[in-house]
């Protein structure tokens, strides 16, 4: 797809800039690295690891998790990285361990911002023995999402089952993720049209972070057909879709990550279901749309980049957008969504598998 192009265009001008700076901090160079790991330059991407493994002391997990799945991902093998830990597996453990640990004990259990987003990343570093310990404690973080009166993907109930299904927890099977589903679905269906403008689900009212298609992001690409074929008749699903051609041809509307059209586009990879709905016109719309945004990208944008946190560059800057970008051409699952407490990309979570759902 050559809007990806945009997303490649948008690095090399990082990477002139980096160069021009000649330093950068761990959460600049690991947005980088993200980056250019899922555009498929895997020698930059090391490069760029290890220099953010030489940098300060990271403060926030999700740099922790992220710098040990880029070392994984990019310089597994030993030639030329000889200074690299063979494995950041148990540091990351370590460390993400007594941040879960300070959550839970605060109180703070939110999918992005607390004990169920640092819960996701843990469980991804976490070896079978250490995941028999922590799922008693995994499980009970997301039966206390569950109890937040939002739905929405990022703090609401659907991040609590988005964790009850990373522990394994199958719809059908188990029901303490069968009775959370179809509370859900029964509060998907009676949703009506006019909630897009009241700002529950999100700017636009279409949004990853809390509208219908991180519903459906967090339900799945195993989730039951007949569960699907339910959102699918919704009153507000129609409606969804309406409002997000008008948000195509709307020149003021938001593309980031978080509240915007990037998050619909990456919606489409986390769902088969959403990207059903979608089809391959407005994937192919939004896909330009995205490219027109980061070829807008100006100076300053590129330099602020360099002084903004991690997960600030993703959810709400030009490296989400060119993130979101990226996916629509990669068939490798979008792992790095665990940064951003979306899910650790194995097939429980974030998959490719086309679902049939009537539309």
């Amino acid at each position: 797809m050559p809007e990806v192009d945009a997303a490649r265009r948008l690095l090399r001008r990082l990477m002139t800039h980096l160069r021009q700076r000649g330093n950068a901090t761990v959460d600049a160079l690991a947005a980088l690295a993200l980056l250019a790991s899922r555009l498929d330059h895997r020698p930059l991407a090391g490069s760029l690891t290890q220099l953010a493994l030489r940098g300060e002391p990271v403060s926030d997990h999700r740099v922790t998790w992220l710098l040990h799945r880029l070392v994984d991902d990019c310089l597994a093998s030993p030639a030329g990285h000889l200074d690299v830990p063979a494995s950041t597996a148990p540091a990351a453990a370590e460390v993400l361990t007594a941040q879960y640990r300070r959550f839970v004990d605060a109180g703070e259990l939110d999918p992005i911002n607390g004990a169920g987003g640092i819960g996701i990343t843990l469980w991804d570093v976490a070896g079978p023995t250490a995941r028999d310990e922590l799922a008693p404690a995994l499980t009970r973080t997301a039966l206390g999402i569950l109890r937040v009166p939002s739905n929405g993907l990022y703090h609401g109930r659907s991040g609590g089952i988005l964790l009850l299904r990373m522990l394994g927890r199958r719809y059908g099977r188990d029901e303490v993720l069968t009775g959370p589903v179809d509370a859900l679905v029964r509060d998907i269906e009676r949703l009506e049209p006019a909630v897009l403008d009241t700002g529950g689900l999100g700017a636009g009212g279409v949004t990853l972070c809390s509208g219908l298609p991180g519903m459906l992001a967090a339900l799945g690409p195993d989730a039951e057909p007949a569960v699907l074929e339910r959102v699918v008749r919704a009153p507000i699903t129609q409606a969804s879709l309406r409002r997000l051609d008008e948000l195509l041809v709307d020149e003021t509307a938001d593309v980031t990550f978080c509240h915007g059209l990037a998050g619909l586009s990456l919606a489409i990879r986390l769902s088969p279901c959403w990207a059903g709905l979608v089809g391959a016109d407005r994937a192919s719309a939004l896909a330009a749309r995205l490219s027109a945004h980061l070829d807008r990208v100006d100076g300053q944008a590129v330099a602020d980049v360099f002084d903004t946190p991690y997960v600030l560059s993703v959810l709400s800057g030009p490296v989400g957008v060119a993130l979101a970008l990226a996916e629509t051409e990669t068939s490798t699952p979008p792992w790095w969504g665990s940064g951003v407490s979306l899910g650790d990309g194995t097939s429980a979570v974030a998959g490719t598998r086309v679902i049939g759902v009537p539309v």
